[in-house]
């Protein structure tokens, strides 16, 4: 029976060691592989006193860029122009590409730290930073419950616009517009 016991809890200990292993492997190799896509600027200042006006400039334009394509796609997203399909696949593939430049921008504009008290221009930066990751998830929720719930039938729609668009140039023998 000792044989037995020891066998058991050797048997386990390999178990465990080899768990161990693989949850180190598995932390390491994450946490150097996540970011790996990012191209960070080699110009980045270690300090925040460091950033100058033109950088602080550059941060604000990029982040209103940001917001006025979240604005324009959410909108896209809307229309009834697109099957719910292709709006859900559309949003997901350019929300991704958003998201990696959006995590970009916050680690290059230095908008992802802790506290701003030395610096308030960099602190409104990086709460409007804040505020337009809060908007994108929003938004992301919305655009998915709007598609699953009303694409077909906007869609629909807008198809009968176009049919009855054709029909009444039909009938006043004007050239059929196909790009409506």
């Amino acid at each position: 029976m000792r044989k037995f016991r020891w066998a058991v809890y050797l048997v386990f200990i390999t178990f465990m060691v080899f768990v161990t292993i693989c949850l180190v492997i598995g932390i390491i190799s994450n946490l150097k592989w996540r970011y790996a896509d990012l191209d960070i600027p080699v110009d980045r200042p270690e300090a925040l006193s460091d950033l100058g006006t033109l950088q602080l400039r550059d941060c604000l334009s990029a982040l209103e860029t940001m917001r006025g394509e979240l604005q324009e796609h959410v909108q896209q997203a809307m229309t009834g122009t697109m099957t719910r399909d292709e709006v859900l696949s559309g949003w997901k593939v350019w929300s991704r590409q958003w998201r990696k430049r959006f995590e970009k921008l916050g680690i290059s504009c230095r908008l992802t730290e802790v506290r701003y008290d030395e610096h308030k221009t960099l602190g409104l930066l990086a709460e409007i930073y804040r505020l337009l990751d809060y908007f994108h998830r929003l938004h992301t929720r919305l655009v998915r419950r709007f598609a699953i719930e009303n694409a077909q039938p906007l869609y629909q729609m807008q198809d009968l616009f176009q049919r009855a668009r054709r029909q009444i140039e039909i009938i006043e023998g004007k050239p059929v517009d196909s790009f409506l």
